[in-house]
C-alpha cells in the first residue's frame, strides 16, 4: 500500500506535467547527426533532470514514511513493472536518472513526437 502511496504522488499530473514540460524545452537539443556526440549542454540538462527527480523522490519516500531508500524504490518498481504495464512509463522516466543514454534516448523520442 505504501508503495502505491508513494508511485501515486511522484505520478502526480502536477508534477508529470513539470517534467513535460522540461522535456519539451530542451528536447530539441537532442536530435543530434548519427555519428554526432552529446555535448556538455546534454550532460547539464540531464543533470538537471536528476536533481528534479532525486529531490521529489526523496521527500515523497520521505513523507511516506521513508520506507525505502531511493534505490530500493526503484528496483522495486523495475521488478513489479514487467508485470504492471501501467508502470513501465513511469519506470522509463526514472531509467533516465541512472543512465545518460538512456535519458538521451527518451528526449530524442519526445522531440521526434513534437516534430
Amino acid at each position: 500500500a505504501k508503495l502505491n502511496a508513494v508511485i501515486d504522488r511522484l505520478s502526480e499530473d502536477k508534477f508529470l506535467s513539470f517534467l513535460d514540460t522540461f522535456m519539451k524545452k530542451h528536447c530539441g537539443d537532442f536530435l543530434i547527426s548519427d555519428g554526432e556526440s552529446f555535448a556538455l549542454k546534454h550532460t547539464e540538462v540531464h543533470q538537471q533532470y536528476c536533481r528534479m527527480i532525486e529531490a521529489r523522490m526523496e521527500s515523497t519516500l520521505k513523507s511516506c514514511g521513508g520506507e525505502f531508500s531511493p534505490a530500493e524504490f526503484i528496483a522495486i518498481l523495475v521488478g513489479r513493472s514487467s508485470y504492471e504495464p501501467s508502470w513501465r512509463d513511469f519506470v522509463d522516466t526514472l531509467a533516465a536518472v541512472e543512465d545518460f543514454g538512456e535519458f538521451c534516448k527518451l528526449m530524442r523520442q519526445k522531440a521526434l513526437e513534437a516534430a
